[in-house]
């Protein structure tokens, strides 16, 4: 059986992980810097990208929710660039976060994020995908990278 966990639930988790390992361990922040910036800087193209991606599966009538069977294989926008720009852009929020708290101890998050993602989420995805879409999509996964 699958461990069936909807990714923003994940994102959460690990924005709550990291901000109690920057609580617990405040001695490594970095020092006040542009740095800081980062965060904000990565949410705002990450916004873009979410936006696009769900209306392109909103124009293709398909479910947005990951473990719903999808109604159409959608391969435009975003999905031109990477097979899971809804998962890159939980790593930019994620990354972004780290950033604003500003302590190297809470980067291993995003890598932890990025595999519970992959583990739980994509590879069920992919598996479903391949067995209702078959050579087209075994095709676009040779075209069209998983991450960017």
């Amino acid at each position: 059986m699958q461990l069936r966990i909807w990714p923003p639930a994940w994102l959460t988790l690990m924005a709550a992980l990291a901000f109690v390992t920057d609580r617990l361990l405040p001695g490594l922040r970095l020092p006040e810097s542009p740095f800081y910036l980062t965060g904000p800087i990565l949410w705002v193209p990450a916004l873009w990208i979410f936006w696009h991606a769900v209306r392109k599966f909103r124009q293709a009538h398909t479910p947005t929710h990951p473990f719903t069977r999808p109604r159409a294989f959608v391969v435009r926008g975003p999905y031109r660039q990477t097979r899971n720009p809804m998962y890159v852009v939980a790593l930019m929020v994620m990354t972004g976060w780290c950033a604003v708290l500003g302590n190297p101890a809470t980067l291993p998050f995003v890598w932890v994020l990025k595999k519970v993602l992959y583990r739980f989420v994509i590879c069920g995805e992919e598996k479903l995908l391949e067995e209702l879409f078959g050579e087209i999509y075994r095709d676009y996964c040779q075209k069209v990278p998983r991450w960017i």
